[in-house]
């Protein structure tokens, strides 16, 4: 019984075994992350930047903490 499922797990191994270039290459993939370019992905984080900045500056003058 085990010896059988050995064998059909060596089978299936040797299915996936062989170096298909047909999916990405590491270089293509790695061009898009979360559907964005490194364009659409810097100016998001720019603006995730001043969006946090401006709202703790908000929050530190709303607190009193600074004064103007």
């Amino acid at each position: 019984m085990l010896d059988d499922l050995r064998k059909s797990a060596d089978d299936y191994e040797d299915d996936f075994s062989g170096d298909d270039d047909e999916g990405l290459t590491r270089a293509e993939s790695s061009e898009r992350f979360l559907g964005m370019t490194a364009a659409e992905r810097m100016i998001l984080s720019i603006m995730f930047f001043l969006v946090v900045a401006v709202l703790g500056f908000v929050i530190l003058l709303a607190s009193g903490r600074i004064n103007l």
